[in-house]
């Protein structure tokens, strides 16, 4: 009987969309598992097929979807998405969680005006009605949204705010705390900035849009919490998307200080329309050095637009994979886990150093 495998609990398992692979790959990597199988495929007229490969009844099944632009329009990921976890929970699995490096429609959660559609909310609610039981993002653009999730389907948000903090300190040029700054873009980043100013031990600044005069141009002006003179301001934000606001507040920055050397540092890096062209363009005028994101999102189209303006360098990426693999091993072994507390895995910290010894073993068979 000792060749007999008998499963404990729920065996885990990790699918993953068809986006972002590299990601997924890296996340089971640090597991030692390997990727569900599931086959997806598309009909002449557009129609998405699905099927699954191996049976998922009585497992604990984590489904990793994150956007990759290079791979598929985002609608049409949603939808591969939505089919995946249908297919899933007609095989009758322990749960599903879908991880959600980004939840994407994040900005539109609220109403401006009447009429609108709270859109992040829709999509929470159509994942749970697909057959997810939970879920699990990284640094929501509004903490808020961790509510849109129905009652019994719970939503966990992470941070990779160590992950951030230990990538500045190890990548900008000769780091020291009494000579660097942090900035936020505004003052609703204002709080996210004054954690990491915390984790670097630096100094605050602020972005503060303002008009000079009714019907004017909205103008950058720099608030600041010290009056030392910094050879480093590292600019914080949740996202870039078109990079708009980053341009703005990185002029303002370097005529607060001219000789300081500029960098910026995000959790989502969408990079849409012309953002790659504004960064070439502070880059000559500002000082500007580089931008670092995660790989939230897939790196390859943002890559491929700084390839085209000639700054590949300034493109840093983070990897955060082993902050969502620390997570699933709280949610698949929790009751024997020694370090309880996932939301902020350090990235230096070795996964199965803290495991108890005898279930190394057993996750290395998974």
């Amino acid at each position: 009987m000792s060749g007999v495998h008998v499963p404990v609990g729920h065996p885990p398992v990790v699918f993953c969309t068809p986006g972002n692979r590299d990601l997924c790959e890296k996340i089971v990597t640090h597991l030692s598992w390997t990727t569900g199988k599931a086959r997806f495929s598309t009909f002449a007229n557009s129609e998405i097929s699905l099927n699954l490969e191996q049976s998922v009844a009585n497992h604990d099944v984590f489904v990793v979807c994150s956007r990759d632009d290079c791979e598929s329009e985002l609608n049409f990921m949603l939808m591969q998405l939505l089919l995946l976890l249908d297919a899933l929970k007609s095989e009758a699995p322990h749960r599903i969680t879908v991880v959600l490096p980004c939840v994407e429609y994040a900005r539109q959660d609220k109403k401006f005006e009447a009429g609108e559609a709270i859109a992040p909310k829709l999509l929470l609610h159509l994942m749970v009605t697909a057959g997810a039981d939970r879920f699990v993002t990284i640094d929501l653009h509004n903490q808020a949204e961790a509510g849109f999730s129905p009652a019994h389907a719970a939503l966990d948000e992470l941070t990779c705010e160590k992950y951030l903090a230990n990538f500045i300190r190890e990548n900008v040029p000769e780091f020291k705390p009494e000579e660097t700054l942090v900035c936020a873009t505004d003052a609703g980043g204002a709080k996210r900035t004054r954690k990491m100013a915390d984790e670097l031990q630096v100094g605050f600044m602020m972005a503060d849009k303002f008009r000079v005069k009714a019907g004017e141009f909205s103008q950058v002006k720099i608030i600041s919490d010290t009056s030392q003179n910094p050879k480093n301001v590292i600019i914080i934000d949740d996202m870039f998307d078109t990079c708009g606001s980053l341009v703005k507040v990185a002029d303002a920055v370097h005529k607060f200080a001219p000789e300081a050397k500029l960098f910026a540092v995000g959790t989502h890096g969408y990079f849409s329309k012309d953002a790659h062209e504004k960064i070439a363009k502070i880059t000559s005028a500002c000082g500007f050095q580089w931008i670092a994101v995660t790989n939230c999102i897939s790196p390859r189209m943002p890559q491929q637009k700084f390839q085209t303006v000639g700054i590949s360098d300034r493109l840093k990426i983070i990897d955060i994979s082993r902050l969502v693999a620390g997570a699933i091993i709280g949610y698949t072994w929790a009751p024997v886990l020694i370090y309880t507390s996932f939301d902020s895995w350090d990235p230096w910290i070795q996964i199965h150093s803290c495991l108890k010894p005898n279930l190394c073993q057993l996750l290395s068979t998974r």
